[in-house]
Order: C-alpha cells, then structure tokens, then sequence
C-alpha cells in the first residue's frame, strides 16, 4: 500500500525547504519533502569562498541552454550553463550567498499586473518573518529583523578594493547605503549574505536542521518527481523513482511544487499540464491547456576584468573563507525616466574567475583563449595574479524566452532557451552599464589605487575598441547568466491567460496543486532573486495553512 501524506512538496530548495518547515508546524499536518539530490554533506557547500568549486559536480543540476543566436558567442555550442542545486538546500547550498531583496517598485509591478496581494506592502513581512539581521543599524529601521530563522550578516572579512569602490561611487555622487531600505534602491551597498559564523546559511540550514526531528515532517532525498496523477483534474498521486525504484505516494491535501523554474514546469508538462500543441506533439494527453514553460526571464551579466594590487584576496594570512567574494554591489539607473534600476553593479576581487579553472567553468571556446588571455599565461600565474572584476548585469531584460520538453523522460533535461539579448535594447542597457564602470574607473579614488581596464581583442570584431560597436561584440560574446532564472508558471490574475498560477499561486483549473517557487514571478525584480524566493516560500505557506485566497 502506498504511503499518504497531506502535504507532498517537491523540491528542497530556497523555498521548498521553508514550505516543508512552515506547514509541518502543525503536529497533526503530514509533511513529505522530496529531494532529487543528495543530503547537504559536502564539506564545501559550507565554506561561502567554495560556492564556484560546487559548480559542475553532482550537486549540481549543470543545465545547459540551446545555442544562443545573439548571446554567450564566445562559449561552447554557443550556450549558457544554469548551475542549479541539487542538494538540500537547492541553489541556496551552492549559491553566491547575496541578500538582495529587490525594489518596492519591483513587487508594487506585479500587483499591478494581476498578482493581487503581492504588493511591497504585501511581501515585506514575508521577508522579515524569515530574517534574522545582524547588523544592529540596520535592525534600527522597519525593513530588517531579527529572530527568523536565516540569518543575514555582513561580509567579514571585507575587501580593501571594497572600500577603494565605496570611495569611488561616493565621488560620482552615490549615497553607500543598505539597499534593502525599502525606499529607494538606487545606491551601492557592502552588501549582506546568508552567511552564519562564518558559514553558509543555506535554506536547509536554516531551515530543515532544527525541524528534522518533528515526527510529522518525512525527508526523502535522492528522489526523483516524474509524473502527478490526477483524478477529474484534481491531483491525488505521485509517481516518483527512489534511489532507482519506482514509487507512488497518496495525496491527501496537496502537492506543492517547488522544484524551480526548470523542474516545475517540467513536472507539469510531464503530467500532462502545459501548452496543448507542445503536448500533443509528444503524445502526451493534455489535462489542462497552460502556457507552462513561458515567459522565461534571466539576467545576464559581462565580466570585465581589471589590473590592481593589495586589495584583494591577497595572502597576507587573512582567512578569507567566510568572504562570499561578491562584497560590494550596486543599483543604478542608466536612464532617468525609468521606475526601478535597470542594471545591477557587481564586483569580485579576484582578476580570473575562480583562477584557473575560468575557462572550465565558464565554458570559453578554444577560438578565443587569445582574446580571453588564456595564452602565454600559467596556472599558477592565474591562480596568483591580483586584480578584480566588474560585473554589470542587466536586471530586466526585454528578451524573454521558453522551456519545452525534450522528450517524455523525466531524467531527460528540457530544452531551455532564455533568447538572450534577442532585443536590441538590451545591449544598449548593458553599454550604459559598461560606461558607468568606465567613469568609476577615472574617479581618483580608483586611479589613485593602480585600477585599470584590461583590454580585450576579438580577431573576429572590425570595430574600433571602446566604440559602442566595440561592446556590442563585446557584450554578444561574453555575457553570462547570473542564475536568476524565473517566470516558467507566471503568476497572475485569474482571468489573464498569460498565467499558469492564481496570486494564491494554485495552478488555474486543476485542484489540489500550487507552484511555490521563482517560477511564479511575473517578471525579474531588481536585484539577486534567492531572497525574493524564500519570500515567495513563506508567503506561499501561509497561504496554504491559512487558505488565504486572492
């Protein structure tokens, strides 16, 4: 006989692991979490300077998009590799630990498009239900708390290039500020993580180890969804496969999915819930006609790397372990006219990424190893050499893309095609970005410290360096994605027929399923989106619990 829990949610990720946690506080509630991968035991997963060595092993999905036609030129089969968790924890274990919230604008957007009771008003004690702040000024307004069970604290180590940036902005005239005030987003900030003595602060962490002992709560990791089965549109089972066998498991409330922007949408399309025509022509029989798999959002970033020394991760004995390596960042907007910053301003204080294992990990083709400086260079001489890199990264692109089904296979990755830069004013977003980081390079305080902008030649590009044409090709070639993929079972009115979930984020005309993840979002917010999803995973709990309805 099969098992039967209440509650099924699929996924333990950055809001599966506070879905499971929030609805198994009720003694009398049964709570099944699945897992697709293993426990979190991986000594790296909970050293913050270790998060780049996770990419690419088995706790990592290591998705890879169709080749792009105007985006990611410079890497293997033109494609982008999403580096998703799959672990306890989900991409909070492997992630680069930011706490970044987004804007009041952001959420304030997707009410108005629909997702009623999602405002900023809305959500805002969603996130301080979660937070648990360290910084005691911060702990002095009414947009940080304390007592939650994540805990966000400053970067410390901090690097001196850190401060020599803070110097440089202020000279531009931006204010150094914490950018999760609430008010207004436009400003750079030292930054903040989910980081605990040191340690990452992942959502399993924080939000599983306390809780493994309730008797109600079951874990299963290792398990693989594969297909919900429904009797008259209303879900009553799961298929899944366990460390190689195949199992079912009883219903008896809900499913929740939480299995992110990929494996959501998957699931649903698998059991038969997704585009009609995309569907048929797998031969799967279609329960509900959805746009599942639309609306695919990321942002994407270009990698601009600069000569300095001493202020970086220097080895002057300093253990920099409990450094995420991304400790300060910034929000401007590059046009006046617009209502939220339309590009996000990153920094790491290292010259290559992750030394020399850059072109492994960020999947350059051989063709440019000249142009990307991999010639005539040593390992040892990458793994040393002392600089940083700027970062901007467009935070609401106008290209959107897709994720279809490859096959009927569960274990078979969908095909994922986010259509990067497709529209030119992306690139010219970016451009802007790139300018802004050409002015912060001639503030004294940056020339004063030796910080200069390497030079990169394309045998492949005729335009003049430094022209606009110049960082098109640029740009093309080398910008990445920030792994913030969103948008694949958008939220939204229950009339709007671009949505696959309602604002109380049941699936439209099915029962007894809801997406509780990133997937829901109806566009990118401005800024890192693990913070917003472990929102969307306490406010999607309480909706459960409570039966809010919207």
């Amino acid at each position: 006989m099969a098992d039967s829990f209440d509650y099924v949610v699929v996924g333990a990720g950055s809001a599966g692991c506070v879905v499971a946690n929030r609805l198994s506080e009720d003694e009398n509630t049964s709570v099944l979490l699945i897992e697709a991968g293993p426990e979190d035991t991986e000594a790296n997963i909970h050293i913050p300077l270790a998060a780049a060595v996770l990419h690419g092993t088995k706790l990592d999905w290591n998705y890879t998009t169709v080749p792009q036609k105007n985006a990611c030129l410079a890497m293997i089969d033109q494609s982008a590799v999403w580096n998703k968790g799959k672990v306890l924890g989900g991409s909070s274990s492997i992630n680069g630990m930011m706490y970044v919230r987004g804007c009041k604008e952001d959420y304030d957007s997707w009410a108005r498009l629909g997702a009623e009771g999602w405002s900023y008003e809305d959500v805002l004690p969603y996130f301080l239900k979660s937070e648990n702040n360290t910084n005691e000024e911060y702990l002095k307004t009414d947009y940080h708390s304390e007592g939650g069970p994540l805990t966000i604290s400053d970067y410390n180590p901090r690097s001196k290039f850190a401060d020599i940036l803070a110097k440089g902005v202020q000279e531009l005239g931006y204010e150094v500020k914490d950018c999760n005030n609430g008010i207004d987003p436009v400003g750079f900030d030292y930054g903040q993580g989910t980081i605990k003595d040191g340690k990452r602060h992942s959502t399993a962490v924080a939000f599983l180890n306390p809780i493994k002992s309730r008797k109600n709560l079951t874990i299963w990791t290792d398990t693989m969804a594969e297909k919900i089965i429904f009797e008259n549109n209303k879900a009553t089972k799961l298929e899944f496969r366990r460390k190689g066998a195949k199992g079912v498991v009883n219903i008896n409330k809900e499913i929740v999915l939480s299995a992110g922007t990929v494996g959501s949408p998957q699931l649903l399309m698998l059991s038969g819930v997704g585009p009609r025509k995309h569907l048929e022509g797998l031969d799967i029989p279609v329960l509900c006609d959805l746009p599942v798999g639309e609306n695919l959002q990321d942002h994407i970033l270009i990698t601009l790397r600069h000569n300095g020394s001493g202020g970086g991760f220097v080895q002057d004995g300093t253990d920099w372990s409990s450094n995420n390596g991304l400790d300060f960042t910034g929000f401007i907007k590059t046009r006046d006219d617009l209502p939220w910053p339309d590009i996000q301003l990153m920094y790491s204080p290292v010259f290559y990424f992750n030394g020399s294992a850059e072109k492994e990990k960020l999947r350059h083709d051989d063709r440019f190893d000249a142009a990307l400086h991999y010639t005539n260079v040593t390992k040892e001489n990458m793994d040393t050499k002392e600089g940083l890199m700027f970062m901007p990264g467009l935070l609401h692109p106008k290209s959107v893309g897709t994720l279809k089904l490859k096959s009927t296979d569960p274990l078979e990755p969908p095909l994922m095609d986010p259509r990067y830069l497709e529209e030119q004013e992306d690139v010219e977003t970016m451009i802007r970005g790139v300018r802004f980081f050409q002015k912060l390079v001639n503030t004294e305080a940056l020339k004063t410290n030796g910080i200069t902008m390497e030079k990169y030649k394309f045998d492949n590009c005729a335009h003049e360096i430094d022209s606009d044409g110049y960082w098109e090709h640029m740009i093309r070639h080398m910008s990445r994605t920030i792994w913030h993929i969103i948008g694949t079972c958008k939220m939204g009115a229950k009339d709007d027929p671009t949505a696959v979930v309602d604002p109380s984020l049941r699936v439209r005309g099915l029962e007894n399923v809801r997406v509780v993840d990133a997937s829901i979002m109806p566009h990118l917010p401005s800024g890192n989106t693990n913070a917003p999803t472990i929102m969307i995973g306490e406010k999607g709990a309480d909706m459960i619990k409570k039966k809010i309805i919207f």
